[in-house]
């Protein structure tokens, strides 16, 4: 799956987030997210569902995260996140889209952006 940030001046100016997203399929996958992934690659993404918190406890790497709403629209950014870190909670949160650190920085993406899963 790919996530693609929608321009509201129509499909043909999308902008790439990540080329390869999965996402948590059970509960074990949400409770463990990256801690047992090896490092995303660039472009690579985890989405995790119904979700309003994230925490980098016992992972190896930074990540960067964007929370969204039930219809994909970003809420907030959180770059660079490390490790034994903790994100506030995020009101209205249904997912968030789990990043490599630094992948948000090579994007335009912004609070308010609306994201395409496809």
């Amino acid at each position: 799956m790919r996530a693609v940030k929608v321009d509201a001046k129509g499909p043909k100016r999308e902008e790439l987030i990540a080329s390869g997203v999965t996402g948590a399929k059970n509960f074990f996958d949400r409770f463990l997210g990256l801690i047992v992934r090896r490092k995303l690659k660039n472009k690579e993404g985890f989405l995790i569902e119904n979700c309003s918190s994230i925490h980098t406890f016992w992972m190896r790497y930074s990540i960067d995260a964007v929370f969204l709403d039930k219809k994909n629209r970003v809420l907030a950014i959180y770059n660079n996140i490390r490790p034994f870190r903790m994100t506030p909670f995020i009101k209205n949160s249904f997912s968030v889209l789990e990043l490599g650190s630094g992948v948000v920085g090579q994007t335009s993406l912004s609070v308010g952006d609306l994201i395409r899963f496809i």
